[in-house]
């Protein structure tokens, strides 16, 4: 049926567009400077760019207690991405580790792998977050990378506004109106892992608003294996989109959006089994997912003054592994909120929220999920006022959520924030708050085959093969919590050179570890005979952190910018007991991210016409040589030339990873991929615009 729904809204797509001539010359925005139609910011424009995520209303950049970066549709273009992890790798404190050509680990302040559990991704406000993983399937998750006006990365907990899960930061991912789109854009383009892309928008004016619908896809390579030879995991993706934007009476402002999609994406598992010799069988595996959304928003201000938004979706997806998973979810989510003004000094946002999430779950092989049919619901209320102690000097921020969902039950959020701003481009801020993160469906229900240890192998002795398995915690799992401390400043030290510094401290609690089960059991069939160890699940771990972030963007000419960051954590963790299965959990957990990551960016604008573009990248190795989790330290280069012969035409040729053939970024983790190392690429863009 999605299928279906992904043909009839390009069907839809394509017959607006061509049904529409009149409406193809675009507004003044349509002819802006290069770099996809984005005009350079200045300084003084990042710092008055409005931000939304940190406190669930508009304020300027230097005003935001938190530590924020934007990363905004310029930077996107310029940097050569081609999907949402890659752009995230345009800010400080984000680890972006790609898997495969086809997979993604994404984190913030540690704890990476394939699911980040630790990290609330939103689009437009819209919840990305896998209640089955308890993560973002980035492969799932994308939209038109043109569209998108900016990118809000809030490191540190987030949770008093944007609830559980929000406990290393939150990522917002902001579309652009509807009347910022208008006319018509073509893009497409080649290389050499980026086989082949293509994507199309038009907007038109509709009623008293605009209206926006696009639609895209593409074709991505195969990676290598350590051994140079091809991988399998190539991806194939389509997906098309629509948002309306418009004006009704009584003040309200109402925005409608939605999606379908569908993609497949090829993997090699090494299945745990007990009849070879190694303990694994490779098998080749096809994930299929397909699905959707339709969102309303509706924004308006009441006779006092004050401001209200009211927001509604419903998104319906199946993902299906042939043979191992299929997962088919339908989620319902409302959120109100309203803002109010007492007296001069409070500014006052409190606001309500419902999500209800049912799934259908078959497995089979090495996976078993119970029950197969399960609801899952999370009710919240929030409120967060924020106090004028000084006129536009000294502000305190104290907010508090209140949350209860069917997985584990009441859990209360809060944060307490001070910002002073001694000077309009100058502001030093801290925090102390609380998040949790929620279990995951499968780790409350999944029976998992995780590994065969060989017989006569290092940690096997004996003559029989042992079956590792995991099975559902004996009893409930709570919450995991953390506690954050940050502080942070930022400056503009004149109108070329501006400083962002955030320092962290963070404790973790009843993080989720594996405990081994009895000794293990002999099993007779299914042959050959086998002992069996089970492993269960349980809120065994702790962990701390620290770090600092540091981002620098510099002007040494008008038509020169160079920006460098910086971040550094150390992460951790330990066994609150001796069981071995926890200790080389904690064990990965400090070797599976980098203590150091750097990168330094250059835009040139060398002519009206033309563009240079380079970005430098560093990250520093995971675990120690010899260990399982071992990556070493890499480095690697991406160039990008941009050319525009016309004022609506532009190509671009784009260089990444530069500086090797091929590279390691992580581990497989969660699922028994292989591991993969990405490859030097090339691709050729051309964009249109009319």
């Amino acid at each position: 049926m999605m299928s279906l729904t992904l043909r009839w809204m390009t069907g839809l797509l394509a017959l607006l567009v061509t049904a529409s001539p009149g409406l193809l010359r675009a507004a003044e925005d349509a002819a802006a400077p290069l770099a996809g139609g984005a005009v350079d910011m200045s300084l003084e424009d990042l710092l008055n760019v409005e931000i939304t995520s940190a406190a669930r209303k508009s304020q300027r950049l230097n005003d935001v207690a938190a530590a924020v970066y934007v990363i905004t549709r310029d930077d996107i273009e310029r940097s050569g991405a081609t999907s949402i992890p890659e752009a995230l790798r345009l800010a400080p404190g984000v680890n972006v580790a790609r898997l495969a050509n086809d997979r993604w680990a994404v984190s913030v302040r540690g704890f990476n792998s394939r699911f980040s559990n630790k990290l609330l991704v939103l689009m437009d406000g819209r919840s990305m977050y896998s209640q089955l993983f308890s993560g973002v399937l980035w492969e799932v998750e994308d939209t038109l990378l043109e569209d998108i006006e900016r990118i809000e990365v809030v490191r540190g907990p987030g949770a008093a506004m944007w609830g559980a899960n929000a406990v290393n930061g939150v990522i917002n991912i902001i579309t652009r109106r509807a009347r910022d789109t208008q006319g018509s854009l073509l893009v497409a383009g080649a290389g050499s892992e980026e086989s082949a892309f293509a994507s199309f928008r038009h907007g038109m004016p509709v009623g008293d608003g605009h209206l926006r619908v696009w639609g895209k896809a593409f074709a991505r390579d195969e990676s290598l294996t350590p051994q140079g030879h091809t991988a399998n995991d190539d991806w194939r993706a389509g997906r098309a989109g629509f948002r309306g934007d418009w004006t009704m009476g009584g003040g309200h402002r109402l925005t409608v959006s939605g999606q379908a999609y569908y993609g497949a994406t090829d993997d090699t598992w090494l299945v745990p089994d007990i009849r070879s010799r190694s303990g694994v069988a490779p098998t080749d595996v096809r994930q299929r997912t397909q699905g959707g959304f339709l969102m309303a928003r509706d924004e308006w201000t009441l006779s006092d003054g004050s401001e209200a938004a009211l927001q509604a979706y419903v998104s319906s997806g199946e993902l299906e592994i042939p043979g191992a998973v299929r997962e088919r979810r339908t989620t319902v989510d409302l959120d109100f909120q309203h803002r109010l003004l007492l007296g001069e000094r409070h500014d006052l946002i409190w606001g309500l929220g419902y999500r209800y999430s049912r799934d259908d779950i078959s497995s089979a092989g090495m996976i078993n999920i119970q029950p197969q049919r399960q609801g899952f619901s999370l009710a919240s209320a929030f409120i967060q006022d924020e106090i004028t102690l000084v006129p536009d000097t000294l502000r305190v921020l104290l907010g508090l959520r209140l949350e209860d969902n069917s997985f584990s039950g009441f859990a209360p959020q809060p944060n307490a924030r001070v910002i002073w701003t001694p000077t309009e481009n100058q502001s030093l801020w801290a925090s102390a708050s609380r998040a949790v993160r929620i279990p995951s469906r499968a780790e409350l229900g999944a029976e998992v085959d995780g590994a065969v240890v060989p017989a006569g192998s290092p940690g096997n002795p004996t003559r029989l093969p042992i079956l590792v398995r995991t099975v559902p915690p004996n009893q409930d799992l709570e919450n995991e919590t953390v506690t954050g401390y940050e502080i942070g400043y930022r400056r503009q030290f004149g109108p070329a050179l501006s400083a962002d510094v955030a320092l962290f401290y963070m404790i973790y609690d009843d993080l989720t570890g594996p405990v081994m089960g009895p000794p293990p059991r002999f099993v007779p069939a299914p042959p050959p005979p086998h002992l069996l160890q089970t492993v269960s699940v349980d809120n065994n771990l702790k962990a701390h952190t620290h770090g600092i972030e540091i981002a620098v963007d510099w002007y040494p000419l008008p038509w020169w910018r160079i920006q460098p960051i910086y971040s550094y954590l150390d992460l951790r963790a330990s066994a609150k007991t001796g069981d071995p299965a926890s200790l080389t959990r904690a064990q990965g957990y400090n070797d599976g991210d980098p203590q150091h990551q750097w990168s330094l960016r250059s835009s040139m604008s060398l002519t009206e016409r033309q563009q240079f573009d380079f970005w430098l990248r560093h990250v520093g190795k995971l675990g120690t040589s010899g260990s399982p989790l071992y990556v070493p330290a890499y480095t690697t280069l991406d160039l990008r030339y941009a050319w525009r012969p016309t004022r609506d035409f532009e190509l671009s040729l784009v260089g990444q990873n530069l500086l090797d053939g091929q590279h390691p970024e992580s581990v497989a983790s969660l699922l028994p991929s292989r591991n993969l190392e990405i490859q030097r690429g090339y691709y050729l863009k051309a964009r249109w615009q009319f």
